[in-house]
């Protein structure tokens, strides 16, 4: 949008850093940032540039930078960090797996991206994206598959076989026919197979396993970022045997016989899982044990090395506060784990130091954003800058308030963009001001420039507004004039069938609808015995022959099912979990349609 950018090429300062970046390695530090400002000014620097890296000081900024980046940048992804302190937890689930290696599939590809991350992402190591990428597996209509071959290949890949697949990160072989379930992929991809020949490819939906769309090729992207041929875990495995049974010798030596035997156990344990039990090594989590199978590792930053990228600090004094924190609590955590046997020596290494990752940023092009002027503590900054930018007070629901500001800063010729979160809402309030004699338009033109003593009303949602006083620039969003829209309380009941008022509105065979359960058949009245007391119940049955018994005096956690179509719906199986799958994939689609 050229409103939002036209006004940064009067700023001085915005043009000496432009072409600091445009020379290729340089590092600059802009201070008087305030939080709101920040993400336009970003969102200026980096035009031109592919790949952007923004890095930030904790989680919950990182989500606030992510959610209102999205107003500038639609290509915007967050890259969670590990859990640094619990590095080795047995506790191992794919969310945060699987949304850094979203941003890996998209590196790969090579799409313009844009990632915000908190720096101790960039501390912990991983394999190389060029590493990574190798293990890309494709397939097209010329493919010539191997099912055992290619199921050895998914199950490197951090795949779990199955017999019918479910969830993202499984797949499933079974009669010339091959399920693979994308870990960054919304639907699985079906394979039929003639012989070794591929002969069909499409997608497919997981609950009703009806076809999507029809395809020519696919790329099956790794389910794991420890991606370990045969060989490497192998050589892995012997390196953490034979430094378990030296590290227990020690132990013994110091009298530490439990400390010892701890270690052997672990040892022992790790290796049974690996080799005898044939369990897959991404069953557990060997993050820990990385640099035992990985003699090169590298920093997600190294990702954005290049001429076509560039990395910004958000904060630096605050990002160096939180990492010498987590580095200080991190060795403290692993020296006591060390010490009582549950650790090798070698993973109390794991970690790269933040001034090492913030040595290999010095080769990059940094810019260093901050509210106050001060010492940059993990860049030297060859080029030093201020601008005077702040946010925008609240007007706590006073347009009177609103209207006259507006007209005070007419007088002044600013040039004022109001942002509103719907079309409809925008457009009345250009109305609205017009009627206050202010000069306000809509539009949706992206080129369209203000002019001085011109209000804009466009479409577009973000958190905070921001003011350059000597640009005579500002943008206000709704939420300044309004507050922020209230969070709206989720109903509990996502299926709207038919109430049911009384036996009379079913009969034998009807299908009906379990809050709880889902979709299963009516089959009756039954009266039931318990401890000495009878009571009519509802029977209903679900798939595999499982029956539920409801008590005929709630009816109300039963709706007859009122489907779309005259089709007979899929029967849930009683375990709830199916059911509870619908409910979420239908929330996603509505949330998506709104």
């Amino acid at each position: 949008m050229r409103a939002l950018l036209a006004p940064l090429s009067e700023l001085g300062e915005y043009e000496e850093i432009r072409e600091l970046l445009a020379r290729g390695k340089a590092s600059a530090a802009l201070s008087g940032c305030a939080d709101s400002q920040k993400l336009h000014m970003i969102y200026g620097l980096s035009e031109g540039f592919r790949r952007k890296l923004i890095i930030t000081f904790n989680d919950l900024r990182a989500k606030e930078l992510y959610e209102d980046y999205q107003f500038y940048d639609r290509s915007v992804m967050l890259y969670p960090a590990k859990d640094l302190i619990f590095f080795q937890a047995d506790i191992h689930g794919n969310q945060l797996t699987k949304e850094r290696i979203k941003v890996f599939r998209r590196m790969a590809e090579g799409a313009p991206l844009t990632v915000i991350t908190t720096f101790d992402a960039l501390m912990a190591p991983q394999v190389s994206l060029e590493d990574w990428r190798r293990h890309v597996v494709s397939i097209d209509r010329q493919s010539s598959v191997e099912e055992h071959e290619l199921a050895s290949t998914l199950s490197g890949l951090g795949y779990e076989r199955c017999d019918q697949v479910e969830e993202p990160g499984q797949f499933s072989i079974r009669g010339g026919i091959v399920d693979i379930f994308d870990l960054t992929e919304e639907n699985p991809y079906r394979i039929e197979l003639w012989g070794d020949e591929v002969e069909s490819i499409r997608s497919f939906d997981v609950l009703s396993q009806r076809s999507i769309e029809k395809l020519e090729a696919v790329s099956v992207y790794p389910a794991t970022e420890l991606i370990l041929s045969k060989e490497e875990l192998s050589a892995g495995l012997k390196k953490i045997q034979k430094e378990a049974k030296k590290q227990a010798e020690t132990l013994r030596k110091q009298m530490k016989t439990e400390e010892a035997h701890r270690i052997e156990v672990q040892n022992r344990e790790l290796t049974e899982t690996l080799t005898e039990l044939g369990v897959s090594y991404n069953a557990i989590n060997l993050d820990s044990y990385v640099r035992y199978f990985y003699p090169e590792l590298s920093s997600f930053a190294d990702c954005f090395a290049g001429e076509e990228s560039c990395v910004f600090l958000d904060e630096p004094l605050r990002i160096k506060e939180h990492v010498d924190a987590v580095e200080l609590e991190f060795r403290e955590s692993m020296a006591h784990r060390a010490e009582k046997g549950y650790i090798l020596p070698g993973q109390m290494d794991i970690l790269f130091p933040a001034l090492t990752v913030a040595a290999g940023l010095e080769n990059h092009r940094v810019v260093s954003l901050s509210s106050m002027e001060g010492k940059n503590p993990l860049i030297k900054a060859g080029h030093k800058f201020a601008v005077q930018a702040r946010s925008l007070p609240s007007y706590n629901n006073s347009f009177e308030s609103l209207v006259k500001d507006l007209k005070n800063y007419k007088k002044k010729g600013y040039r004022i963009l109001l942002l509103s979160g719907s079309r409809t809402r925008a457009k009345r309030l250009a109305e609205d001001l017009r009627d206050q004699e202010l000069n306000a338009f809509y539009t949706e033109d992206p080129m369209r420039e203000l002019q001085p003593g011109e209000v804009m009303t466009a479409y577009r949602r973000v958190r905070n507004g921001l003011e350059y006083p000597l640009l005579q620039f500002m943008v206000i969003a709704e939420s300044d004039i309004f507050g922020a829209e209230p969070k709206k309380k989720k109903r509990r009941k996502v299926y709207e069938g038919e109430k049911i008022q009384s036996f009379s509105d079913l009969s034998i065979g009807d299908y009906v609808v379990h809050e709880r359960y889902g979709v299963g058949i009516y089959r009756g009245i039954e009266k039931v015995e318990i401890q000495k007391t009878a009571k009519d119940y509802v029977k209903i049955e679900y798939d595999k022959g499982s029956t539920l018994y409801v008590l005929a005096t709630q009816l109300e956690v039963l709706q007859k099912y009122a489907g779309a179509d005259a089709k007979r719906p899929k029967i849930n199986r009683l375990d709830g979990q199916e059911w509870a799958k619908t409910k979420k994939r239908v929330k996603g689609a509505v949330q998506e349609i709104a």
